[in-house]
């Protein structure tokens, strides 16, 4: 598959926004059986699925640059997707780590 993203059709876009998406939905839905989110809140649920198909997606394009065959890549975005903020929690805290990493060589 072609790794420049400008280059793809709108399906192999698709898959991986849905698959993004469809992740954050479990994640939601597993929230409010559990108990979590007590009422039905269309702003928690709308920041939910969006935040999902961003981390999805950047999961997406991750694996994509790394020439991982597209069932792995759509696999990916639906786990990231489901992961949501937690992973956005774990990259902010590896990058912040390698930063302060680099100050202390410096």
């Amino acid at each position: 598959m072609e790794k420049d993203p400008t280059l793809w059709p709108l399906a192999t876009w698709a898959l991986g926004f849905l698959m993004a998406m469809g992740g954050g939905l479990v994640s939601w839905f597993a929230g409010f059986k559990s108990g979590h989110t007590k009422t039905f809140n269309a702003f928690a649920f709308a920041g939910e699925i969006f935040t999902s198909g961003f981390v999805g997606l950047s999961v997406f394009f991750l694996l994509t640059s790394m020439g991982m065959h597209m069932g792995v890549c759509a696999a990916g975005a639906g786990i990231g997707g489901h992961m949501g903020t937690r992973l956005l929690i774990i990259a902010e805290s590896v990058i912040e780590t390698r930063i302060n990493k680099l100050k202390k060589r410096l």
